[in-house]
């Protein structure tokens, strides 16, 4: 799926080209049928829960998430702070419209993920559900304060 904002996948092209028989698995176990294809359709909810897991640590207890990595890589999920000028522009914009500005006291929060790569670190924001942002969001509005 391609979207205004970069390219979108869903769990199941994660999982596409996985040999399952690597897990040693009999054949019988990941044989699907229709759109729920056995052991690659339940690998792919067990992901998602994984990662909505992951993104309600991050929400409710203002963890950054590192996650692990071979060699001398590094990747986090965080929330990212916007104030001053940046908050400004952003709010201005129509980012942030379910922020309360006052009782954020002026500031932005998104989470992002960053990596590193050849050419130094790089970070892509993370866009989540209509459920999740609410909740983010009643955080922030009740004085949670992110870094």
């Amino acid at each position: 799926m391609h979207y205004k904002t970069g390219y979108c996948f869903t769990p199941k092209d994660l999982f596409e080209t996985m040999n399952l028989r690597v897990l040693g698995i009999k054949r019988d176990y990941y044989r699907g049928e229709g759109k729920s294809e056995g052991l690659t359709y339940f690998v792919c909810k067990v992901f998602l829960y994984y990662m909505y897991l992951v993104l309600m640590d991050i929400i409710e207890n203002n963890v950054t998430f590192c996650l692990p990595l071979k060699g001398n890589r590094s990747a986090s999920i965080y929330v990212k702070v916007f104030d001053g000028d940046d908050f400004q522009k952003l709010y201005s914009a129509g980012k942030f419209t379910g922020i309360d500005f006052l009782n954020s006291m002026f500031k932005g929060y998104q989470i992002f993920y960053r990596y590193n790569c050849k050419s130094g670190d790089k970070e892509k924001p993370i866009y989540i559900n209509n459920k999740l942002k609410d909740k983010f969001y009643s955080y922030i509005n009740e004085g949670k304060i992110y870094y």
